[in-house]
């Protein structure tokens, strides 16, 4: 009976639940519509894209806006290097995060606070714009490939967290392979990094996603059109309206082509895509890479 009482629902409970399902629905609308309507236009002919109206489907299916993007010599380049940046500087990122964690999380590193101090005070303060842009220029890395890589290789946060987690590993561990005769590579190939596989896929995943959608690198650091990235890209046609400046032939008389607005979702879907599609399968790993690295050391 005590039971039943606990459990009955009264007339106030059920009006709120109903307005934050309400709410929650009206606000899941307005995150989604613009996306959706992007989606639709981006699918559509050049007559039924310049109607007005509420649309949640295509009038006219159409793929011209997609053919007419992925056949533009900017958008190829532009993808290419966005996915050269991201497999290379995942690599870099994870290989330098991983080989300067171990060190720190060794309970005998002299200057270990030291150190760890040093790496989360630039969590808080950077040397400022001006100054890194001296420093990228000094070593020579202005306009190229690979200061959008050296220039992530590091990362503080990440750092700390893929330290955190290797400090939870029991030392007995590497004790016991010293007294079997294995160095500290051996270790660190065979011991550590099987046991640091769930760490290893979470920055791994973070650093993919922030290649893939970093451009300010780019636009700083990167003058060269053919070493421009798909974010820069898309940046430049969605906010400072370059469509024409980016795209070739579309000024051409006497062909029918896709609207400015129809290019522009199709371009946007194109360079965000791939996140799009994989997000969903790895945002668990995002949250679990936040849990396993929040230990203290």
């Amino acid at each position: 009976m005590v039971t039943s009482t606990l459990h009955r629902r009264t007339a106030e409970d059920v009006f709120v639940d109903l307005v934050v399902y309400v709410g929650i629905g009206i606000f899941s609308i307005s995150v989604l519509y613009p996306f959706w309507f992007l989606l639709v236009d981006s699918f559509s002919s050049p007559q039924a894209s310049t109607t007005t109206g509420f649309n949640l489907w295509p009038k006219e299916f159409s793929l011209e806006p997609y053919r007419e993007v992925f056949g533009q010599r900017a958008v190829g380049l532009a993808y290419f290097n966005t996915i050269f940046r991201t497999v290379l500087g995942t690599v870099v990122t994870v290989t330098v995060t991983f080989c300067a964690a171990y060190p720190m999380a060794k309970r005998d590193l002299p200057f270990r606070k030291v150190i760890t101090g040093i790496v989360v005070f630039t969590l808080f303060f950077n040397g400022g714009l001006i100054p890194t842009y001296i420093v990228v220029r000094s070593l020579g890395l202005l306009d190229t490939r690979a200061v959008l890589i050296l220039f992530f290789a590091g990362n503080a946060f990440i750092l700390i967290v893929t330290r955190n987690f290797i400090y939870t590993i029991p030392e007995s561990l590497e004790e016991s392979a010293l007294i079997d005769g294995a160095n500290e590579i051996t270790i660190l190939l065979r011991i550590i990094a099987p046991l640091s596989i769930p760490i290893l896929a979470t920055i791994t995943l973070w650093t993919a996603v922030m290649h893939w959608n970093e451009w300010f690198a780019a636009m700083i650091y990167v003058r060269d059109p053919d070493k421009k990235v798909m974010q820069l890209l898309l940046r430049r046609i969605m906010l400072e309206g370059q469509l024409l400046a980016e795209f070739e032939d579309l000024a051409e008389e006497g062909r029918v082509r896709p609207t400015d607005s129809s290019l522009r979702a199709a371009t946007l879907f194109v360079a965000i895509g791939p996140i799009i599609v994989v997000y969903p399968f790895i945002q668990r790993y995002f949250i679990k890479g936040i849990m396993v690295g929040s230990v203290k050391g």
